[in-house]
């Protein structure tokens, strides 16, 4: 395929951030392989772009997804995800969109670090379009390793607070087919998080979050 050639499906590096969340954590198998990780109890429920209004401390901002199993509202698990998106045009000229936003991720989780849920964790995701690069070729290849070190230095354990873990998902569309569906997916966890005790007054609020989502 050359650059003039159009291509049948969407471009998975074209979906909104609050769809990505939202088809990962409704997939049957994906909450499970890359949610619900060491330590944490199985078969998980989830809410998505939690408000904090109304949480302990009068913090602002969300949280993209909160994970708990409602009968131990004392464990929550708080992420917070960037989407990192390389387009056709993002591999052609070696520059991601969003990467360099990091740092504002890494200060969400660290909020939610102060907020004191048992466990934190920052996930960046990187949606890949390489239909363009592999030419219309059977073949899976993703980024060059050139952007995958790019990659590599622009997210820093260092910008995040001890307690907080890092995964970067990494899900590419090598070949002209609809996203998620024929494609390469995987979570390379760069540290787990570490558990806290989470504040009676912080867990009340969970228990109500998740025996009230519309309130």
């Amino acid at each position: 395929m050359d650059s003039t050639q159009e291509f049948i499906h969407d471009s998975i590096a074209n979906i909104s951030e609050d769809r990505l969340v939202k088809r990962l954590l409704s997939d049957p198998t994906w909450p499970s392989d890359f949610f619900e990780l060491a330590g944490m109890p199985r078969g998980m429920s989830n809410r998505q772009c939690v408000p904090l209004a109304g949480a302990p401390g009068n913090y602002k901002g969300d949280i993209d997804a909160l994970l708990c199993d409602p009968s131990q509202p004392h464990h929550a698990v708080a992420y917070q995800i960037k989407r990192v998106k390389f387009g056709i045009s993002h591999i052609h000229n070696g520059k991601p969109s969003k990467l360099s936003e990091f740092r504002k991720l890494a200060q969400q989780a660290n909020l939610l670090v102060e907020m004191g849920f048992w466990q934190v964790y920052a996930y960046v995701v990187m949606v890949i379009d390489t239909r363009e690069q592999n030419a219309g070729k059977v073949t899976y290849a993703g980024l060059s390793p050139k952007l995958k070190h790019l990659v590599e230095t622009e997210i820093s354990l260092q910008l995040l607070h001890p307690r907080v873990g890092l995964g970067i998902l990494d899900f590419t569309q090598p070949m002209d087919r609809k996203p998620f569906t024929v494609g390469t997916q995987g979570l390379h966890l760069r540290r787990l998080a570490t558990t806290a005790h989470q504040d009676p007054k912080l867990t009340q609020w969970v228990t109500n979050l998740f025996e009230h989502p519309g309130n």
